[in-house]
């Protein structure tokens, strides 16, 4: 099991689109805060965690490029530069729970 600074912990439905990227159903994220976004064609925004890219294996990050490019039939390369340029939005509807690994203490 990894651990990570801070996590989002799938849901059924979240592991059924997800689990076998996130096999133990944690996705890093960057912060516990939710945020809004538009994804897609959505005109309304939708509560997401935005994932820690650089804490996913190679593995995990090709898998995640191959599944959305294949869905939306975008070049691999242009979802990457999304990616690095505004984050990677995973939605809150696929989450169970959150939380952080450490908890630092403040004086």
């Amino acid at each position: 099991m990894v651990n990570y600074r801070t996590w989002a912990r799938l849901n059924l439905e979240g592991k059924r689109q997800w689990g076998d990227v996130f096999r133990d159903g944690k996705v890093p994220v960057q912060s516990i805060t939710i945020q809004q976004a538009k994804l897609g064609d959505n005109k309304d925004p939708e509560s997401v965690f935005t994932v820690d890219w650089k804490k996913l294996t190679q593995c995990q990050q090709e898998a995640v490029l191959e599944r959305l490019s294949q869905k939306s039939n975008v070049a691999k390369q242009t979802i990457l530069t999304d990616i690095l340029k505004v984050g990677l939005p995973l939605r809150r509807n696929l989450i169970f729970s959150c939380g952080v690994g450490q908890v630092e203490c403040f004086y």
